[in-house]
């Protein structure tokens, strides 16, 4: 697997197909749970997929704990990462806390991003939905399903699993002490044109969070699956018809 060495930390990511460049942002458990497995075979075709592993995930460098502006943090890795793969602009497909990411490249780079798939993101630091669940899995990462956790320590390591999840777990809990938003209040910033796509029944985010979030955008486009989760691109019901909305995006862009 190929890495680059960014600063202090090394990022480990796979590349796929051979066109122009995509880059696809993972959520908050990484790659091992909602991995984009089906774009790999769809896109492959039209792109060159970069699916990097965020620091402090997979096989890229460990750390102990993120801070509350991470998602800032891990968009300047992403940066950097196209600096080391030598792409001035590309696409990007954020997941969860990937869209958050994306979006945030947007605003520190904005000649950089073609366009951006926003998929299940996040709009204000509080996640009241998300509260209970990010406090109990903080606490015991095993209360997690056991499917899950199989799935966690085979791509993580057994002894790394526990870690990934209270990383992400912490930084949510830092956040939820914050108001507004989690962009700085820099979203009107983005001038990249942005598909939002998101599920009537995620369980993190109303979709009264992303029609918010579409105001704020300019150009933006708000798609709402009705019979949509949280990972529309991995969800059986929905991943073929979230994968074709993005490619006709991405082809418009």
């Amino acid at each position: 697997m190929p890495e680059v060495s960014v600063d202090d930390i090394t990022l480990h990511y796979t590349l796929h197909g051979h066109g122009e460049p995509l880059l696809l942002i993972h959520g908050g458990w990484g790659l091992s749970i909602n991995g984009f497995h089906d774009q790999e075979r769809t896109l492959t075709p039209e792109y060159r997929l970069i699916i990097p592993d965020r620091r402090g995930y997979g096989p890229s460098t460990r750390v102990l704990g993120f801070g509350a502006d991470f998602h800032w943090q891990h968009a300047a890795d992403m940066l950097k990462l196209l600096d080391a793969l030598k792409i001035d602009r590309a696409r990007v497909w954020g997941h969860s806390d990937g869209a958050v990411i994306g979006a945030i490249m947007a605003i520190l780079a904005p000649d950089r991003i073609r366009g951006l798939v926003f998929e299940g993101g996040h709009l204000y630091t509080r996640k009241a939905e998300s509260q209970f669940q990010m406090r109990q899995v903080y606490a015991d990462p095993n209360l997690l399903p056991e499917a899950a956790r199989l799935k966690l320590a085979a791509y993580h390591g057994e002894d790394r699993w526990p870690q990934v999840i209270r990383n992400w777990a912490g930084a949510w809990l830092e956040l939820y002490q914050r108001d507004g938003d989690l962009y700085h209040d820099r979203l009107a910033e983005i001038r990249s044109p942005m598909l939002i796509v998101h599920g009537a029944h995620d369980e993190h985010t109303p979709g009264a969070e992303m029609e918010e979030l579409n105001r704020r955008v300019l150009p933006s486009r708000l798609v709402i699956f009705p019979v949509g989760g949280h990972s529309l691109h991995d969800q059986r019901e929905t991943r073929a018809a979230c994968t074709r909305l993005a490619q006709e995006f991405f082809a418009a862009v």
